[in-house]
């Protein structure tokens, strides 16, 4: 977090984040309560990409002491800003309890009663969160609406540690709807009468979220990166399906009760292998163009026999003979005759 003194007298001149984040400071006790505008909102609301510091150690900035003549140089907050965002933080194990006592427009025709995104009681967290304000200008008419945000920090013995200035009445511009339809999530109708959208919105009405990675399979981009995904898919973008089935054989599920399958597989779970050519002798097919053969038969198709079948042939085929005894002296001996030589 940056507190430099620059930063800090800009943001004095300015004023405009103001509207919130000032408190004055009830007891001198210090504590692990931290509070800051982080650097994406300080560059909206004052052109400056860095972390502002407010409370520290459960002080206040120096600048956010004399808040009544800051105030008294205050401008509205721009037709542009529709909600503030500051970050608050409670270290070590010191617990810091808020309220938000008031939130309240004084000119309801104009704009409606701030809001907040978090309960208007609880416990600052330990962890870096974000408290975000909105304005709600209802769009009816063009002016200037007063309203008042009133908010408390106590320690856990009940002890107030900051709050907002008493009766401090902030400002804030509306417009009239201009633009045919009206600007939708926070957009902003400018003079073109052309709506300018917020960061991760598009559309005539800004009406349309940017998903990146884009929603899958009919997936339906409802905020900035957040897909509401249809029955069977699931994931950041639905990118994956919900498959109540098993693929077999290294098959891939992409649709419910579908299966990719691999080379030399089909069915629909990849269950059939697949050859190229049939097999052979009653075999059966076991993928990639292999198969499963019967007794007395083998090789990739099945085509080759043992055992008195094919091989057995081929065998006798090229056996060479070897005489008995017997037929070898028959051999050597001439055969009797009955006629005398």
């Amino acid at each position: 977090m940056a507190s430099g003194t620059p930063v800090q007298a800009t943001a004095v001149k300015t004023c405009v984040f103001l509207h919130l984040l000032v408190f004055a400071a009830e007891s001198a006790k210090e504590g692990g309560l931290y509070m800051w505008i982080d650097s994406n909102q300080a560059r909206t609301l004052i052109g400056f990409e860095e972390d502002i510091l407010i409370v520290s150690e459960g002080k206040m900035a120096p600048f956010t002491h004399d808040f009544r003549k800051a105030q008294q140089r205050m401008p509205a907050i721009p037709v542009n800003i529709q909600h503030m965002n500051f970050t608050w933080q409670a270290t070590g194990q010191v617990e810091y309890f808020y309220e938000f006592q008031a939130l309240r427009s004084l000119d309801k025709d104009v704009m409606g009663d701030p809001t907040v995104n978090v309960p208007q009681l609880g416990m600052v967290p330990h962890k870096p969160s974000v408290v975000q304000i909105g304005f709600p200008c209802l769009g009816n008419q063009d002016g200037v609406a007063a309203f008042e945000v009133t908010v408390l920090v106590m320690d856990a013995e009940g002890n107030i540690i900051l709050r907002t200035p008493h009766n401090a009445i902030f400002f804030k511009t509306c417009q009239r709807v201009k633009c045919p339809g009206g600007c939708r999530n926070a957009g902003f109708c400018n003079d073109r009468q052309v709506c300018d959208c917020t960061d991760g919105f598009y559309g005539p009405h800004c009406e349309k979220a940017l998903c990146a990675p884009r929603c899958l399979n009919g997936g339906l981009c409802v905020s900035p990166g957040m897909c509401i995904c249809p029955p069977g898919y699931y994931g950041i973008n639905c990118g994956k399906a919900n498959c109540t089935t098993v693929c077999h054989n290294g098959g891939t599920c992409f649709h419910p009760g579908k299966c990719f399958c691999p080379a030399g597989f089909e069915g629909p779970h990849c269950e059939i292998g697949k050859c190229r050519q049939p097999c052979r002798n009653g075999g059966k097919c076991t993928g990639r163009n292999k198969c499963k053969c019967p007794k007395g038969f083998l090789g990739d198709l099945c085509s080759k026999g043992y055992r008195g079948s094919v091989m057995s042939a081929t065998s006798t085929k090229h056996k060479v003979h070897t005489p008995s005894p017997k037929e070898a002296d028959e051999g050597k001996n001439p055969p009797e005759t009955n006629y005398i030589l």
